[in-house]
């Protein structure tokens, strides 16, 4: 089970000399799914930057879409993190540079955590910033025309600050996270220094079109909860989702446009796991994907629930080790959610849930999962010792985007992105 720290929430880590970017190991292609003309097939678009960690994907329109993550370097004794943005004008087109994200940042040495994007004129990048450790929370927006850093503050007392999501469109634009915050501080006469207690607490920010606005949450119990993914079906119907270190659970909350609430979800937040993506469809449900830790024997099975706008329920997942980190509606075709195998071998997976389709899963009716068959990055390290993460997916018109990493042992995160044209 995941444990948060101040070292694990600002963590400095050395990097490496660049590796070569990593290849795409396709297996044999397969008419899952359908298709009128052709079966669906996988194939690479090399991404412009090496020793990056991808961390969202979003559809501009008109074709366009957009990448972004972040790179690290040292200097000295100090991590650098810069973020890196990447465009692609069409499905088919190369990823190219938008070197002017990366210039906007390159005072602040912010680390990119999520992207998100109500159109080519409304663009947010949210993070934090690592480099001396001061805690500052940094976001940073586009309107069309020129990238602009925005300071999203901390919150009362807090000694640092993250934010791990953000959303913005017909909602609102809306970010969570987590942030640091003092208990106590007693000197201590000796060593001449104070000495402080803190606690991990989430938050969640919301901009009114001229500064980041907190917006408080309940008080939970414990030291360590936090939230990770935020969506908003309209201004006032608004849902977080993180883990409740407290319980050792997933936790959900909602805003109604005037508070934030705890919400009780039986099957979702009354057993072991932790939430870890949202995602709205056009008909607004509310989709969220995780892990569920087995409390018999601790292994980890993927976590996916739906909300249909009055309830929680479970959706029942194929019988793998596995945890899940992205998800993205498919216009008629249900959901598609990518993450992580665990186990001897780690490999980037991406599932899709179709409601249309017969047959259900693990004894279940309704639906059908199918396993897409994302091809694995092939590095320079043995697929034994090698780790494949599926971290964000978006879909289109035109099907399936995915980002990920490959990292082999004792190496940088290399970058890559999968794309999967062809069929329905």
């Amino acid at each position: 089970m995941p444990e948060l720290t101040r070292r694990s929430l600002l963590r400095s880590t050395a990097a490496l000399a660049a590796l070569p970017a990593v290849l795409l190991t396709p297996r044999p292609a397969t008419a899952q799914g359908g298709g009128a003309d052709a079966p669906p097939t996988w194939s690479a678009q090399p991404l412009p930057f090496t020793d990056a960690t991808p961390v969202g994907v979003v559809n501009m329109g008109q074709g366009r879409t957009w990448a972004a993550g972040f790179t690290l370097r040292l200097e000295g004794k100090v991590t650098r993190f810069t973020p890196v943005v990447a465009e692609r004008a069409t499905a088919d087109g190369a990823w190219t540079p938008v070197e002017a994200a990366t210039e906007a940042a390159s005072t602040v040495s912010s680390r990119v955590n999520a992207i998100d994007a109500a159109g080519p004129g409304d663009v947010w990048l949210v993070g934090d910033d690592a480099s001396a450790l001061d805690g500052r929370i940094h976001t940073q927006h586009y309107d069309g025309a020129r990238w602009s850093v925005v300071p999203a503050g901390l919150p009362e007392k807090a000694e640092s600050a993250s934010l791990l999501d953000v959303d913005t469109g017909s909602g609102g634009t809306w970010a969570v996270g987590v942030a640091q915050i003092e208990v106590s501080r007693t000197w201590n006469e000796e060593k001449g220094v104070w000495i402080t207690e803190s606690r991990q607490a989430g938050i969640a920010r919301h901009f009114d079109g001229t500064a980041w606005r907190d917006m408080p949450l309940p008080d939970l119990p414990g030291d360590l909860w936090y939230l990770n993914a935020v969506q908003a079906v309209s201004f006032d119907d608004v849902w977080a989702a993180g883990y409740d270190g407290d319980s050792g659970r997933p936790l959900l909350m909602h805003h109604d446009g005037t508070s934030w609430r705890k919400v009780t979800a039986p099957g979702v937040t009354d057993r072991p796991g932790h939430a870890q993506g949202l995602a709205v469809t056009p008909g607004g449900e509310v989709w969220l994907v995780g892990e569920d830790w087995s409390p018999a024997d601790g292994t980890t099975r993927a976590l996916v629930a739906r909300h249909d706008g009055t309830k929680w329920r479970r959706t029942a997942v194929p019988d793998i080790r596995a945890r899940l980190f992205g998800v993205t509606p498919v216009p008629g075709r249900g959901i598609v959610v990518v993450g992580q195998t665990l186990g001897e071998r780690r490999e980037a997976i991406a599932w899709q849930w179709d409601p249309a389709v017969t047959g259900g899963v693990n004894g279940t009716t309704g639906g059908r999962w199918t396993m897409l068959g994302l091809p694995q990055p092939a590095g320079t390290g043995r697929p034994e010792t090698t780790e494949n993460t599926a971290r964000a997916v978006v879909a289109d018109r035109g099907g399936l985007t995915v980002l990920g990493t490959s990292a082999a042992l004792g190496s940088e995160p290399q970058p890559f992105a999968a794309v999967r044209r062809g069929g329905r």
